[in-house]
Parts: C-alpha cells; sequence; structure tokens
C-alpha cells in the first residue's frame, strides 16, 4: 500500500485547491453512495446525537458530512507537504492576539482543537511567534507519519506522541508558559492519558481527562479553536475560551465539560465535523453498540 498511497499523497500536493476541493467532493459522494463503514458510522452518530431531527434532514447532513470529511483529507496532504499558499487561505479572526492576551498572564495556553473543519489549517492562523508542543496519536499507516510531523514541524508545531514521555513533555511546556495543543475529542489508549465514561450528545462515552487534568495543574487557560470552512472554500479561525468547570477538580465535571465545549463548537456547522469517528463506542455493561 505504501508504495501507491505514497506517489499519490505527493501529486495531491501538487494540485491547486479548487481541484483538491473537487476531488474530496467526488470521494464523498462515492462514500455515501457505497454505504460502506465510513457512511455507517456517520449515520450511527447522527442518530444519536440528532435524534429529533427529521429522517431527510439526518440523511442530508449524513451526505455533507461525508463530503467536508473527505475534502478536508484530500487537502491534507497539501498542507503536509507543499508548504505553500497557505496563508492566504486562512482568515486569523484576532486569534493571534486572543492567544498572545492569554499567554501572557504566564501560566501557560492550551489549544483544543476538535476535529472540525480542516484541523490541519489551524497552525496558520495562529500567533508563528509563540513556540507550540503538539500531542498527537500515531496514524495506524506508519508511513503517514513522518509526513504528518514533517508538515506539522513546518507550521512551527513540535509532536510528541501519546506516552508517558508525550505527556510529561505537555507538563514541561505549560510549566515554562508556553502552548500545547490537544486534540480533545480523540481518546488517547496510552497510558498516564486515560479516558472516562461522560455525556456527549446525551451519551456517555469515553472522553480524555488529560486536558483537565493539565489545566487544573498549570492554571492554565483553554482556548478551543477550529478552521471553519467558508463557501468558497477558503478558512476562519473560530474560537472560544472554556470555562472553569474544564478545570474542575472532579474528573467527571470536567470530562462532561470538555464535551459541551466539543459540542458548542460543532453547533454551528455540525456538517464539518468528522462524524465517521466511532465516538459512541460502549463504555458502561449492557450499554449498546451503534457500529454493528
Amino acid at each position: 500500500m505504501r508504495w501507491v498511497a505514497l506517489p499519490l499523497l505527493r501529486l495531491l500536493a501538487l494540485l491547486p485547491w479548487p481541484a483538491l476541493r473537487r476531488i474530496g467532493m467526488a470521494v464523498g459522494w462515492v462514500l455515501y453512495r457505497s454505504g460502506g463503514r465510513e457512511a455507517r458510522n456517520v449515520r450511527a452518530n447522527l442518530a444519536i446525537a440528532y435524534p429529533r431531527l427529521e429522517p431527510a434532514a439526518r440523511e442530508a447532513l449524513a451526505r455533507a458530512s461525508l463530503r467536508e470529511s473527505a475534502i478536508t483529507y484530500a487537502e491534507m496532504p497539501r498542507i503536509w507537504l507543499s508548504g505553500r499558499g497557505l496563508d492566504g487561505r486562512v482568515e486569523p479572526n484576532g486569534l493571534p492576539e486572543t492567544m498572545r492576551r492569554l499567554v501572557d498572564q504566564g501560566r501557560g495556553l492550551i489549544l483544543a482543537m476538535p476535529h472540525h473543519g480542516n484541523w490541519e489549517m489551524v497552525s496558520t492562523g495562529i500567533d508563528p511567534s509563540l513556540p507550540i508542543t503538539g500531542l498527537y496519536r500515531p496514524p495506524r499507516q506508519a508511513f503517514i507519519e513522518p509526513l504528518m510531523t514533517r508538515g506539522r514541524s513546518i507550521a512551527r508545531i513540535r509532536m510528541v506522541p501519546t506516552s508517558r514521555a508525550g505527556i510529561r513533555a505537555l507538563h514541561q511546556t505549560l510549566s515554562r508558559g508556553e502552548v500545547v495543543a490537544i486534540l480533545p475529542d480523540q481518546v488517547p489508549k496510552s497510558a498516564g492519558a486515560a479516558a472516562m465514561p461522560a455525556p456527549f450528545f446525551g451519551r456517555d462515552c469515553a472522553t480524555m481527562v488529560l486536558l483537565g487534568r493539565l489545566a487544573a495543574r498549570h492554571r492554565s487557560p483553554v482556548l478551543f479553536v477550529w478552521a471553519e470552512r467558508q463557501a468558497d472554500g477558503r478558512y476562519r479561525m473560530r474560537y472560544f475560551e472554556a470555562g472553569p468547570e474544564l478545570a474542575d477538580a472532579d474528573p467527571l465535571t470536567a470530562a462532561t465539560a470538555l464535551n459541551a465545549a466539543v459540542e458548542r463548537a460543532i453547533a454551528d456547522h455540525p456538517e464539518q465535523y468528522q462524524w465517521a469517528y466511532r465516538r459512541f463506542l460502549p463504555v458502561h455493561p449492557g450499554q449498546d453498540n451503534p457500529y454493528h
């Protein structure tokens, strides 16, 4: 697979943005029509998240979600490999100034970047003068990892894995008053990065506790950030500062606040969220598995 995938990724990196958008739309249509695993996951997740939505409207949302996610993935090779022509595609919308104001408080800053819009575009809308350490889970396809880390290092983000050493690096970063970046709706499986059940769209699911622990220990502000895709294919940074509940001493309160913040980020454009992720796997005995 590597010998086919790598040349394809390099080819995608050379294509203009409108072509990548068209490719993503075509792939999304195929995923929707094929009714494969991705489409089944999206439908199952949307049935949980929006049970009161009319079936036709929910189906339209599923189709739009597959399209938007496919566009995001089609754009990633160019973001990672080309390093050209990115800045003009993102409107910062005051984010750099907000980041500097929060960092100036002297307690570091946690960027919570949910799988919404195009999360790889976020690096072009942040303050380039601030050192950032990002937590990531190595991809299943090992050959993609060096491409991903190279692309993010170009964006001045030092990547550390979801391991004890990586988590220690996050604590050290915040102790220096610097910035860490975490995908809050991804559940690390390594030791030291535990999860707990907490409600997300009304159903208990595995939820990261690391972010709340970091915020509580270092008293760091948490800024939820995402790059929202506009009608013309460009992006606008969206963000808000999380409330104090996210750093609550009670882990359930903190995890519940974390999920509520992700829901808030999704609310305006739910079609831009990555609904194919199996977030609602059972976490309690007897809880149903929606992905059968």
